[in-house]
Order: C-alpha cells, then sequence, then structure tokens
C-alpha cells in the first residue's frame, strides 16, 4: 500500500477529513455546472468566477472542519480521542515518565509542533489549531497524550516509543494536512522538534529545550521536522 493510499485511509475515517472531502466534492460539482452554464461567453469569466469561488470554498472548509474539531459527534468512538489534555497536565506527565524511564528503562517519544502559515480567512490562526488539533487526534496512537502549548502549538507524549517512531508520526500528520489541503485550499504550515527519553536525555527542561531547539533549526532549513541533539555519553 503507498503512502498516499495510507494517508488517504487516514483522512476518510475522520471526522475532520470527511467533512473536508464533502465540501470539495461539493465545489466540484458546482465548478462543472458553472463551466456548463458559461459555455459559449465572451472572454475567459469562468476563470475569474472559479478562482473566487474556490477561495470560498477554501473558507468554508476551514470553519466546517474547526466545527467538527470543536464539537465531535456524540457517541462512543473507541478509535479516537476527542479532547485534548488541559496544557496543566502535560508537566506532570512529563515527570511521571521520566520516572518510569528512570525505575523501568521505559523510554517515551516528545513532539513539539508549532502552527504556523498564511493559514485561512475564516477564523485565522485559531482555526488552523483547531483543524490540526484534529488531525492530531487522528494520527496518534490512543496511549499518546496531546497537550496544547502557549505559543501556538502542541505537544505530544508517546510512551515506550523512540526519535524513530517520533518522526513517523510526524509524517503522518504532515500527509493529512497535505489531504485536507489538497481537498479544502487549506494552508497551515506545520514545524516539528522530535526528541526521545532516554537517547536525548530524562530530565524535563533538558528534553523541552532540545526539542524547541530541534522544531526551529528544521524551520531555519526549510524542513518540516528536526531531531534533537543526542545526549553526550
Amino acid at each position: 500500500m503507498g503512502t498516499r493510499t495510507i494517508s488517504e485511509g487516514l483522512v476518510g475515517r475522520s471526522p475532520a477529513g470527511q467533512v473536508a472531502r464533502e465540501v470539495s466534492a461539493l465545489q466540484a460539482a458546482l465548478l462543472a455546472k458553472l463551466r456548463e452554464e458559461m459555455r459559449g461567453a465572451g472572454g475567459d469569466p469562468f476563470a475569474d468566477a472559479a478562482q473566487k469561488l474556490a477561495e470560498e470554498f477554501g473558507s468554508v472548509a476551514a470553519t466546517a472542519v474547526a466545527a467538527v474539531a470543536a464539537h465531535p459527534p456524540a457517541g462512543p468512538l473507541p478509535e479516537e480521542r476527542l479532547d485534548l489534555f488541559a496544557p496543566g497536565q502535560m508537566r506532570r506527565r512529563l515527570d511521571q515518565l521520566i520516572e518510569t524511564n528512570k525505575r523501568y528503562g521505559h523510554p517515551f517519544g516528545l513532539v513539539v509542533f508549532d502552527v504556523d502559515g498564511p493559514g485561512v480567512r475564516a477564523g485565522g490562526q485559531e482555526t488552523m489549531l483547531a483543524v490540526v488539533g484534529a488531525a492530531l487526534r487522528d494520527s496518534v496512537r490512543l496511549v499518546d497524550e496531546t497537550f496544547p502549548l502557549e505559543q501556538d502549538g502542541f505537544c505530544v507524549l508517546a510512551p515506550n516509543q523512540s526519535t524513530v517512531e517520533g518522526v513517523q508520526m510526524a509524517e503522518r500528520l504532515l500527509r493529512m494536512l497535505d489531504d485536507l489541503e489538497a481537498a479544502g485550499g487549506l494552508q497551515i504550515g506545520i514545524s516539528v522538534g522530535v526528541v526521545a527519553c532516554p537517547e536525548h536525555g530524562n530530565d524535563a527542561e533538558e528534553l523541552m529545550r532540545k526539542a524547541d531547539e530541534a522544531m526551529w533549526r528544521a524551520r531555519a532549513l526549510g524542513q518540516p521536522v528536526g531531531v534533537g541533539v543526542l545526549q553526550d555519553r
């Protein structure tokens, strides 16, 4: 199964992805009808009308996806986590994972996601964060924990994962966002920093600092994902 097929399956299963796909299908149908009605008209009015319609549908898709993220469908969804954890819980959970690693040797990954880019007209940065939060919930494992960060981003703590799995998690999210952008005209930039314990240390401040530095280093190089500097042996 190819990468595109995998990501299409992920997006197809998520409520946010389904909304984007339905809006995209409606846009295609309206464009076809518009072309038929404007056939034979002088000049090229279809191109101008199509561009305006695409811009409007980008805003509609963004608003719809954000609404799904804020108000997920009712009823039990065993394969999805519906809510992000509270920001204040992140440091407490990070300390717990570090203590577990020191006692039992269980590794874990820490991945930070910074949301940036031109975004969308409807909702701005708040809409982008809602879309990325929804996509994250569909791209991480059930045991992974996602926390909002103060600086327009998210942090994922992934028990029993190494740096390699952290990078794979980031790549899954990037593929999902690519599909959402193609379907609904969303433009969202993501920079990712990946570290793991004990590969990059076993101190909370050090791990967060290295993940943040990796994220900014990747952005400076024009790359979506950066990996932290390994712990000195």
